[in-house]
Formats: structure tokens, C-alpha cells, sequence
């Protein structure tokens, strides 16, 4: 700590400390820990030797035809998926679940279907397998979750009936019946610790299900699993799903359960919240980060969403996101063999803190949710949703003041890239009845779209005159955060040569045909042509100037300026939204 203090030369160490979206510290450096976590035992991780399933995810729509849906299902687990998740519609059948399945050896590869709450698809796929002569393979999933169902769609959800099925159900083993989708709470902006509550809340509310259907504890427990998100923060990623499983066992032994029925089945999913429909490539870095989370923190099943999940297929059949996807886990798993060490993270100071903290956070949640009558109840009164919007907004902030970049997006944005078809995004709130799905990437992408149909409806892109006082030397850092602020709003930044005086700024503007400038340079130069270049563009017909500057550019300064005729001020940590909103009024953007 003293060599620390030293390199900061005079700085506090907790300068340097951040909070999470809970509200947890977190430190540059970690000289202690709090040792392993309660119920570690049950935490760790046992997964088998090959590692975990790489499971590949699955639209299904049976009135488009099963024969593409087939080949693409056949291609993936030729080309080194493990298993596969459906979202099945629900008027599927068995004989055309059986068509979609062909020569799929449904003992041998797990099968999972996508969160739902009704009970035809889950039949349809036992009567696949009773058709077969054959059982579910270990680690196949009906997907039953009717109070996330009840939670995303707004449609309440018959837990109890759902239970008395899977407790008459004849399964084999390995085969889970519900599966708490904790993605759906994580896509509508819910923290870490709130997933974990509400999902370690919904679980319960099965486990009580089932041993009121007559099952004990540990044949209830044995058929809940877990969809958990994984996102791009690595660390809070691996703490989270480590978190979930300690929360987990915790209830489970606390319910009479033994430590082995308290083991938290895992498949971690890439949250879609993150994926952005403008520069979708960058997506490809996101969703290796989070594989790379997932499998760190010990899951049992990873799905590597595509990358063009959020803007449409990049090709005609997607087939080059899904083999990409694909890749992703098989060269963490088999180039970079991270599935050999049993625990990785498992010993880091900063890991074991945070997932310790995780779960003591995720654990109030859940408490708050147990004294309120349980998840049901909250859902049913808008506790949960009120939550959610309550924590959206808060996130929403640092989104739109940059605190939270999206790369691509609101940082380094491509300015000429092609708009992207939209994607419906399949696990969105049906009706708007129940929780939205979130993507933190559409603030900025709507100013894009906006940006786009003005110039298609004029044939010319939105665009801003950059006044850049002096050499290139003295402006060129303000000038590139100018252009990366304005490409973000689709307004193109013309200009920023260069000029040395007043006039010839007011001469580039007016020959630019432009109705807005900004001014960059230093503060330097703002003293000495600032106050002069504002009123010279003014003149030359710009009705609307701004300036770029740092949030320490003293004060007497922008007063002197503003009152030249600057109508905005532009430097880190404003509101860029409603920046770029006000300029595109200006600029006539509808």
C-alpha cells in the first residue's frame, strides 16, 4: 500500500475506488480477502472433464418451413455445438418437433427449451423422446418458468398446475423441468443483486411447488435449473454466477435439503441487453468477454447469442454469427483449455470479496422479496417492475453522459455504416404488459435512425461546421472528441482544419452552406479569438454555435463566451442525448 500511495504522488487510494450498480466498492487493490464463501462446497463448480455444453440457441417458427431450421440445427452440432436450445412456439407438436429433430440422437445431446410457461412444448419434446424409444439426455431442459413468464409477458402464470405436471412427469435423470430465466430480469435493467434475489426467489417458489406436489426436497431441487446473464464485465460476471450458486445451495440446505441436491445447474447466456444493432461486429469482443466469464465462473451450459443478434443477419441464412458464436466457446475451450482448472477465479482476493458481496446484497433482495409474500406477489403488486424502471433510470444516465460507453455506439462510432435491418428481438414483452427488454445501445441508435431517414428524405447527411482555432497540435484533442460526440447523434463533422483568425473561420463557414458551428481549441486560444470567432460565425448566418471544452474550463471564461452568442457547451460527463437532440432540432432532423 505504501509503494501505491507513493505512485499516486499525493492521491488517496480511494480515489481510485468505483461502485457498482449496487452500490458495492470496488478497490484497485485487494490485499486481503474474506476467505471462501459460505456454502463454498456447494459453490464450486463440477463440471465434467470436456467442460461445459456449448449450446447453440434456436428460433423456431413452424409455419417458415422445418427444412432450414433443420440443416442450420444439423450444422451446428456438426461444426462443435454440444446442445441446443429451442424457443419453440406453443401449438408445436410432437410429430413435427420429431421432423425438426431428425436424426438427432436426443439421448445422447441434451436438449433444451427456451424459458416458457406453457406445457405443450414441454410435452411435445417427452413425447419426441417416448416416440424415439429413449430418454432425455442429461442436462435436457422442458423450460418451464411461469413466474418469469408471468413477469416478461404481464400474463399470470399457473405455477402449482405446472408443478403437479413435473412431479407426475416421467423424466430421466439429469432432466430439469423449470428453468429460472434470470436473462429476462437482467434485459430490463435489473442489477446484479436483484437478478440474483428475484431469481434465487423464483426458485423457491418452485422448490415449494413441487414438495406441496409430493416430492421431497432434493427430487424438487433436481429439476429447477438456472438461465443466469453473463455480460462483458468480466469480474462481476464470474462473482455473480458464483454468487447465485452459494445463494442457492444456501436455500436449498436451509429447505432440509443435502449439499449434493443444493448443486445450482447454470446454462449462462450472452445478455442481449448489451448487443448494439449499429457496428455489430464489436459485439463478436462482447460476447467472447462474457463467454469467457461464463466459463470462468464454472457454468454448465454457455449460449453465445450471434452478433447480429440485435440488427438482423449479416448474411442470407445467419450462418456465419452462429458458426462465429460457435468458435467462441470451442477456442476458450479447446485452445485455451479453460474448463481444466476446476475453480480459476477461486482464490483471487478481488473475486472472492465481490462474490461474497454479491451474495449478501442478492440475499436482502431476496429477504425484502420473502416479506412481501414472496416473488408472485411482487410481480402481481409492480414491486418488481417499479424496481426495474428505478434501476433503468439510474443506468440511464450514465448512458447518456458517456460514463457508460457503448463502443461502436456512443464511443468511436462508425459514422457511414450502413443502418441495419431491425431485429425483432424475440425475448421482448409481449403487448407491453409485462417487463421491456432493454438495449443499452438505443439511445444513441435512435438519434442514428433519425439521422438515417434525414438522409434519405434530403439526400444529405446531417452535418455541423467545426471552427478549429490554431495549429493542429493545439486542437486536435478537442476536435477528435467533437466528431467521435457528433458521429454518435449520424452528424457529420465538416471542417476542422484549422484557421488562424476570426475572419477566416466566418469565410469557411459561410462557403460551407451549413446553419451550425462548433468551436475547438484550447483555452488558450479561446481567451484570445474565442469572444471574436462567435460573433464572426454569427455573423457569416450560423444559428447555432457551441463549444468544446473540459469540464475544468474556468468559469469566467464560458460566461464571456455565452454571452458572445454560444449557445451550447459541450465537454465529458454532459448529457449527450439531449445534446444531440437540440441539435438536431436545429438541423431540422425530425
Amino acid at each position: 500500500m505504501a509503494l501505491v500511495e507513493q505512485s499516486l504522488r499525493g492521491r488517496g487510494v480511494d480515489e481510485l475506488s468505483s461502485l457498482t450498480r449496487d452500490g458495492i466498492e470496488i478497490r484497485p487493490l485487494y490485499a486481503d480477502g474474506p476467505g471462501r464463501p459460505e456454502a463454498a462446497a456447494a459453490a464450486d463448480p463440477k463440471r465434467p472433464e470436456r467442460g461445459w455444453d456449448v449450446r447453440q440457441h434456436h428460433e423456431v417458427a413452424v409455419d417458415d418451413g422445418l427444412g432450414e431450421l433443420r440443416r442450420s440445427l444439423e450444422a451446428d452440432l456438426a461444426g462443435g455445438a454440444t446442445s441446443v436450445e429451442l424457443n419453440l412456439p406453443a401449438d408445436v407438436d410432437g410429430d413435427c418437433l420429431d421432423r425438426l429433430l431428425g436424426g438427432v440422437d436426443v439421448a445422447a445431446t441434451p436438449l433444451a427449451l427456451a424459458p416458457h410457461a406453457g406445457l405443450g412444448a414441454a410435452e411435445a419434446l417427452l413425447a419426441v423422446a417416448a416416440l424415439r424409444g429413449a430418454g432425455l439426455a442429461p442436462g435436457s431442459s422442458l423450460g418451464l418458468d411461469p413466474v418469469g413468464e408471468w413477469a416478461r409477458s404481464g400474463r399470470r402464470a399457473d405455477c402449482v398446475r405446472a408443478a403437479g405436471w413435473a412431479a407426475s412427469a416421467e423424466l430421466g435423470p439429469g432432466v430439469r423441468v423449470f428453468h429460472v430465466d434470470a436473462v429476462r430480469y437482467a434485459d430490463a435493467a435489473a442489477t446484479e443483486a436483484q437478478a440474483l434475489g428475484w431469481a434465487t426467489a423464483t426458485g423457491i417458489a418452485y422448490l415449494r411447488a413441487l414438495v406441496q406436489a409430493g416430492l421431497d426436497v432434493d427430487a424438487a431441487a433436481s429439476l429447477i435449473g438456472f438461465r443466469m446473464a453473463c455480460t462483458a464485465d468480466q469480474f462481476l460476471t464470474i462473482a455473480a454466477l458464483r454468487a447465485a450458486r452459494v445463494m442457492w445451495a444456501r436455500a436449498v440446505t436451509a429447505s432440509g435439503g443435502s449439499p449434493k441436491a443444493a448443486r445450482q445447474y447454470q446454462h449462462a447466456v450472452t445478455a442481449s441487453h448489451m448487443y448494439s444493432r449499429r457496428d455489430p461486429w464489436v459485439n463478436l469482443l462482447r460476447g467472447a468477454s462474457a463467454a469467457l466469464a461464463a466459463g470462468v465462473a464454472g457454468a454448465d451450459a454457455v449460449t453465445v447469442l450471434p452478433f447480429d443478434h440485435a440488427s438482423g443477419a449479416v448474411d442470407d441464412d445467419g450462418a456465419l454469427a452462429r458458426r462465429l458464436a460457435r468458435n467462441t466457446q470451442l477456442l476458450l475451450l479447446e485452445e485455451s483449455q479453460l474448463a481444466r482448472p476446476a475453480d480459476p477465479a477461486g482464490g483471487s482476493f478481488y473475486v472472492e470479496s465481490l462474490t461474497e458481496q454479491l451474495a449478501s446484497e442478492g440475499w436482502r433482495v431476496l429477504q425484502d422479496v420473502e416479506a412481501s409474500s414472496g416473488i408472485e406477489a411482487a410481480i402481481d403488486g409492480g414491486a418488481l417492475a417499479a424496481a426495474m424502471e428505478e434501476s433503468w433510470q439510474r443506468r440511464l444516465g450514465g448512458l447518456r453522459t458517456r460514463r457508460e460507453p457503448v463502443t461502436g455506439v456512443s464511443e468511436f462510432p462508425l459514422l457511414n455504416d450502413p443502418a441495419p435491418a431491425s431485429a425483432a428481438d424475440p425475448d421482448d414483452a409481449e403487448g407491453g404488459a409485462g417487463l421491456p427488454a432493454r438495449r443499452l445501445a438505443e439511445p444513441f441508435e435512435d438519434l442514428r435512425d433519425a439521422a438515417d431517414r434525414h438522409h434519405v428524405a434530403t439526400g444529405d447527411r446531417p452535418a455541423m461546421w467545426v471552427a478549429a482555432l490554431g495549429s493542429a497540435a493545439a486542437h486536435s484533442a478537442r476536435t477528435s472528441w467533437t466528431r467521435n460526440l457528433l458521429a454518435a447523434g449520424g452528424v457529420e463533422a465538416r471542417g476542422a482544419t484549422g484557421v488562424d483568425s476570426p475572419v477566416a473561420a466566418a469565410a469557411d463557414f459561410a462557403a460551407s452552406g451549413l446553419a451550425a458551428a462548433v468551436i475547438t481549441g484550447t483555452d488558450d486560444m479561446y481567451r484570445l479569438r474565442g469572444t471574436a470567432t462567435v460573433a464572426a460565425l454569427s455573423d457569416a448566418g450560423a444559428a447555432f454555435v457551441a463549444l468544446s471544452c473540459d469540464p475544468g474550463t474556468p468559469a469566467e471564461l464560458l460566461a464571456a463566451l455565452r454571452s458572445a452568442g454560444v449557445k451550447e457547451i459541450w465537454h465529458d460527463d454532459i448529457d449527450v442525448v439531449a445534446a444531440l437532440e437540440r441539435l438536431h432540432r436545429t438541423l431540422g432532423v425530425a
